[in-house]
């Protein structure tokens, strides 16, 4: 038996006040006869035995009360020693695995569900034997293999005192492995583990049988498995998270507009009504809205911001705080993109504004959502301009340029500059490969045609497209069904082009994007210094296609000119997890100095061959800063890691189900699972003092 407050059976000496007053009743007075009262003490002789038994039956009711009371403050529990089981068995090296994953950070009651781990943890290596050694397994994304079994209490207190619930999910099956393997090189011959977790779902799978441990003559054996079960108290676990997040451009806000659609899961049996959800960029809250969710329903919800700048932009969007706040928020990093100067050089002018050859091409670069601020010229006001002024040129069907206009567009594209070419009538083929044939991705041939105007057949004879590089950061929106409008789209004239020399083992000069059924290009484009020069082999007027009609135009435009003036470099989307390493690829003048990550805590990075770093593992989500060697940021390079959607469901697994895969002893020895185990009948003492004081009153007032 044992005592929480021992010192309260003090008390248990007021038991000894009815015995005294009971002595004290006993003193004999000294008799002297009376004959009046004779006939009363007769009478009295009759009742006397049935006096004294009332007598003593108060005496021992207040007694009990005396004595129930302080004995019940002291609460004593009669309890099964594990000592006593580990005695029967022999002592047994021990492994304590200790369940660090996110899961275990929930906190919908008290005390948290990890401090009620670590008490079990505790508890566990104080009831090992002396002559039980033992060690702790940290069981996180990573777990490392622990030491072998030791004797010293102190450190491996220590290291439960220690831990720290993590943000990533664990493999419990990983880690009781370790365990087990641990425990072989101990020489003594009983092998225990003792698992401290909360038995979620997605930390343990069952389809594979548990570790065994090599036994005395090599056999593989069970070891002793001991649950304890860190959430026996809470018939469940409820939590609702951020599961997924999408960042999409939003151009039917305006330029520089997102859309942040995230979806949201309630991981419980009880609906959620108006949950709020919220945007944050940077330290300030953008955009808020609320959201339903049916027991252990998803739901999407989508807020739009419009960035005032570009660059590379950091926020989270989040929902009301619940019993796990890490996965109630979801960090995010967008390259939001700067606003471009383009000069359009209009080749064919026409006062009929459809006929004019920059007219579709204009109402593309003037539409709301447009990242560019475009400059109309037409070629001889055009070619008096500063290009340096400019992000890129559009040549619309522009006649070969003179010498010196043709050099200061060579300067312009090596200086970083974007060059768009596009063919029509006006264009000679030797003219442009004399002039501009070191800036052209190749040599002009001849312009084909593929149907004539007013033909019967023109659907049929006209060109379409054939492939297009649906992966390149140009074409990869028009997919599916946006790919429609390139499909449908008729080419009746288009510029063949001269084949790209094949050096052996040399790299193309150029790259087609898009090409026609017959195999011709119909966009190729390539580098030259620091710049960018795009091909398009038809005209962006109707003269020669009706591309210019067709739905894809507008945004295929707009992403040619993103793309040319280097705001369509898609940074490398890097969206780690918890646990996961990441590469970041810096630029080659640019060193990596160091990653931090939300805490301001540095993360282990690690050059590759190839000029990328690895960092990691990580082990918090939220944006991670990266600096150079100088130590000044390098925000293009930051990133956002994301929570492990599946530790966010904190459905648990059955005592059945864990009873079939470890065994029914193992679930009945769990040091906290088994209710018998402790046995407190410290409140029956209360209720038999209430019923021994009932009683008393009932014979006093007798």
């Amino acid at each position: 038996m044992t005592f929480a407050h021992p010192f309260a059976l003090l008390g248990a000496a007021a038991a000894l006040v009815p015995l005294l007053i009971h002595l004290f009743d006993r003193r004999r007075p000294r008799p002297h006869p009376f004959g009046a009262i004779s006939f009363v003490l007769r009478s009295h002789r009759r009742t006397a035995s049935r006096l004294k038994l009332r007598r003593l039956i108060l005496y021992l009711l207040r007694t009990l009360i005396l004595l129930a009371l302080p004995v019940a403050l002291a609460r004593p529990e009669w309890v099964r020693p594990a000592a006593a089981l580990a005695a029967a068995r022999g002592p047994s090296a021990t492994s304590i695995v200790l369940d660090t994953s996110l899961s275990m950070r929930w906190v919908g009651s008290a005390p948290p569900l990890f401090e009620r781990a670590r008490d079990e943890a505790r508890d566990a290596l104080k009831d090992l034997l002396p002559e039980e050694s033992a060690n702790v397994v940290l069981c996180g994304p990573a777990p490392l293999p622990p030491g072998p079994p030791s004797f010293d209490r102190r450190k491996l207190r220590a290291t439960i005192d220690d831990a720290r619930a993590g943000y990533g999910a664990a493999d419990l099956g990983r880690c009781l492995e370790l365990a087990a393997r641990s425990l072989e090189d101990s020489p003594l011959v009983g092998k225990r583990v003792v698992v401290v977790s909360d038995f979620t779902v997605n930390a343990l799978r069952l389809e594979a049988p548990p570790p065994t441990v090599a036994g005395p003559k090599g056999e593989r054996v069970r070891p002793e498995w001991v649950l304890r079960d860190a959430a026996r108290a809470e018939a469940a676990l409820p939590n609702r998270a951020i599961v997924d997040l999408r960042v999409e451009p939003a151009l039917q806000v305006g330029a520089r507009a997102f859309q942040f659609t995230f979806t949201v899961k309630n991981f419980s049996t009880e609906p959620v009504k108006d949950l709020e959800a919220t945007l944050r960029v940077g330290d300030q809250v953008v955009a808020k809205g609320f959201v339903d969710l049916a027991p252990g329903g998803t739901a999407q919800k989508s807020l739009t911001h419009r960035f005032e700048q570009g660059g590379v932009a950091t926020g989270e969007v989040a929902i009301a705080q619940d019993a796990v706040p890490e996965d109630d928020r979801r960090a995010f990093v967008v390259t939001v993109p700067r606003e471009l100067r383009a000069l359009v050089v209009n080749g064919s002018p026409s006062t009929v504004r459809y006929r004019d050859e920059a007219f579709f091409v204009d109402a593309a670069l003037t539409s709301p959502g447009s990242p560019v601020h475009e400059t109309l010229r037409d070629t001889e006001a055009a070619f008096r301009e500063d290009f340096s002024k400019f992000d890129l040129v559009l040549l619309l069907n522009v006649p070969a340029p003179a010498p010196e206009v043709a050099a200061r567009l060579d300067a312009f594209v090596e200086h970083g500059g974007g060059l768009f070419v596009s063919m029509g009538d006006n264009v000679d083929p030797d003219a442009y490969n004399r002039r501009l044939g070191a800036v052209l991705p190749r040599p002009l041939r001849v312009a084909k045609t593929a149907a004539s105007p007013g033909e019967p057949d023109l659907e049929v004879k006209s060109a379409r497209f054939g492939e297009v590089a649906s992966e390149h950061p140009v074409f990869s929106p028009f997919t599916g069904r946006a790919r429609e409008g390139l499909a449908s789209a008729r080419f009746q004239r288009y510029m063949l082009l001269e084949a790209e020399p094949a050096a052996a083992g040399a790299k193309p000069r150029s790259e087609v994007l898009a090409a026609y059924e017959d195999g011709a290009p119909a966009v190729v484009v390539t580098k030259k210094g620091a710049g960018r020069v795009l091909l398009y082999t038809s005209t962006v007027d109707r003269d020669w296609a009706d591309l210019a009609i067709r739905t894809s135009f507008l945004p295929l435009v707009q992403r040619l000119c993103a793309y040319l003036a280097g705001a369509l470099d898609e940074r490398d989307e890097l969206r780690p997890r918890v646990g996961d390493t990441a590469t970041v690829r810096p630029d080659a003048a640019a060193k990596l100095g160091g990653v931090r990550g939300p805490s301001g805590a540095e993360v282990v990075t690690k050059p590759q061959r190839d000029g990328t770093w690895a960092v990691g593992p990580l082990a918090e989500p939220g944006v991670h800063s990266v600096a150079d060697a100088a130590g000044q940021p390098l925000p293009a390079l930051s990133f956002a890691v994301v929570l492990d959607p599946s530790e966010s469901d904190l459905a648990r697994l059955r005592s059945d189900e864990l009873a079939s895969y470890f065994g029914e002893d193992s679930v009945k020895a769990s040091g906290t699972a088994d209710a018998a185990r402790r046995m407190p009948f410290w409140t029956w003492l209360i209720v038999a003092a209430a019923v021994a004081f009932f009683f008393e009153g009932v014979l006093l007032r007798k």
